[in-house]
């Protein structure tokens, strides 16, 4: 059958992400025997013209969409994706296509049933798509009933027929090389710098209150073999040419022997590469880690701190204390790693004291160079703890199982309040980063920021643009009068 497959993200926060999920559904889909094309929207100036003439031109049995982001995951200022996707990708795709049309992706594994309503659409895939699309192409080829497939939601009649648990592939050692550049063009990416992103695992054991890894993943770790990892990312370098690359599993360091094992296999190949990675998990670092992500290429961190207060961080239901996050932050900046903090304020158990301890304690660890994100409210979705919770309490809070943006409200402090204390601190720190309002940065901008970056500091991660901005404004004064237009505001 020729299949295609259309790349819907078109969120281009902190920068435009390659779409390498859907080159691995894409190479499943050639191995099995299907011809594929991809269609990357993502800097596309005409949704619907461009899905005209691929569907025109090669005229697929079937679509798949990959849907990454329902929202852009602020519990404040929520911007809601759907809308746009719906208005510029599916109503123009119903239009030109009369076939099957299956949406994919992290959002469907968290709402697929709820966005096969919103999008008035019949199949949804949750679980990894290597194994569930091809079922679902499998079955559709031979004539074979779509009823009973694991991983595969269905929508019928306006009613949803069945909505079962993810199809997860058990040995992620048996998925082939995958190199998006054979389906996409890959230099848009590079204007902006943007990582390729490799996971060295799926699926997450921990507990955290607000976090979906579990629903989408499940609960169990499934291991890809550390050498081979390393041989994948050495052959991607070779033939892509691009060194910067992200590992994106839950929580990069659990388990701990596992991720050192990975580091140092690539320490071995001595490559030039440029590695990050999100989620660091602070209650799995130690020195040897350190040193290891130093050694293999490692050149700046996500760390998920979220909190520096004991309180918060079990109201988050994080396996880690202050202490830890302390003593990760040390390490790292002794190591000279740049780091991004990631703080999540407004959870549960939050109250004017705990945002102030947070704010104090990571003012003194971190480097004036680091880069301090905020994220201010909890974004509450579907299967998460914290949902589970909502519900139980109230089960008016939500009407669609969260596919609408629903925060979480402190008992103790409004979110309004912590705005304000979040404001008056980012004003005084020219490290902060209010994720809710100065995410939103013109993408000719960053692009033009990555260009004299290579010029004049080619091994500096791209965040720190933001850092000399505010610096530039302080000592010109601009930051001064911010301050009192908000001081006035009040």
């Amino acid at each position: 059958m020729r299949i295609l497959l259309v790349n819907g993200n078109r969120f281009k926060q902190p920068w435009p992400v390659i779409p390498f999920g859907l080159s691995c559904v894409a190479s499943a889909c050639e191995s099995s025997g299907h011809e594929v094309k991809m269609l990357d929207l993502c800097f596309s100036r005409h949704c619907s013209s461009d899905l005209e003439k691929a569907i025109i031109s090669f005229s697929p049995d079937i679509i798949g969409i990959s849907i990454r982001n329902i929202d852009n995951s602020a519990g404040y200022n929520t911007l809601f994706l759907l809308e746009e996707t719906r208005s510029e990708i599916i109503i123009p795709c119903k239009k030109f296509f009369s076939g099957p049309i299956v949406i994919g992706g992290p959002a469907a594994g968290i709402n697929g049933a709820q966005m096969l309503e919103y999008f008035d659409l019949s199949y949804a895939v949750c679980g990894d798509g290597e194994d569930a699309f091809i079922e679902f192409l499998k079955r559709i080829g031979h004539g074979q009933p779509l009823e009973g497939m694991k991983g595969l939601v269905i929508r019928k009649d306006q009613e949803i027929i069945q909505n079962p648990s993810p199809m997860l592939v058990e040995n992620l050692n048996h998925l082939g090389f995958v190199n998006p550049g054979r389906y996409i063009d890959l230099k848009p990416y590079q204007k902006f710098d943007s990582p390729i992103q490799i996971q060295t695992k799926r699926g997450c054991a921990l507990d955290c209150t607000y976090c979906t890894y579990n629903r989408i993943e499940g609960r169990k770790y499934r291991l890809k073999d550390p050498q081979m990892i390393a041989d994948y990312i050495e052959r991607l370098f070779k033939e892509t040419g691009i060194n910067h690359i992200e590992f994106t599993d839950s929580t990069f360091n659990i388990p701990l022997g596992h991720c050192k094992n990975i580091l140092k296999a690539l320490a071995e190949k001595k490559l030039d590469l440029n590695l990050r990675t999100m989620g660091l998990n602070p209650g799995a670092v130690d020195e040897e880690l350190v040193d290891l992500m130093k050694e293999a290429g490692f050149r700046d961190v996500d760390l998920g701190a979220e909190s520096a207060c004991d309180a918060t961080l079990a109201g988050l239901g994080k396996n880690f204390k202050k202490d830890e996050v302390i003593r990760a932050g040390n390490l790292l900046r002794g190591k000279g790693i740049p780091v991004t903090w990631y703080l999540l304020v407004g959870a549960p158990g939050e109250t004017r004291k705990s945002l102030t301890e947070t704010y104090e304690t990571i003012n003194k660890i971190a480097s004036k160079w680091d880069l301090i994100n905020i994220g201010i409210g909890v974004r509450v979705y579907n299967g998460s703890p914290l949902a589970d919770q909502m519900i139980k309490s109230n089960p008016s809070c939500t009407t669609d199982h969260f596919l609408s943006p629903v925060r979480y409200e402190p008992k103790n402090i409004s979110l309004e309040e912590i705005k304000r204390i979040t404001k008056l601190e980012s004003l005084k720190n020219s490290n902060y980063f209010m994720y809710d309002e100065d995410e939103n940065t013109p993408p000719a901008v960053l692009a033009m920021g990555v260009f004299f970056l290579r010029l004049f500091a080619p091994k500096q991660p791209i965040w720190r643009l933001h850092i000399l901005i505010r610096l530039f404004q302080k000592y010109t004064g601009i930051a001064c009068l911010k301050r009192i237009r908000f001081l006035l505001s009040r």
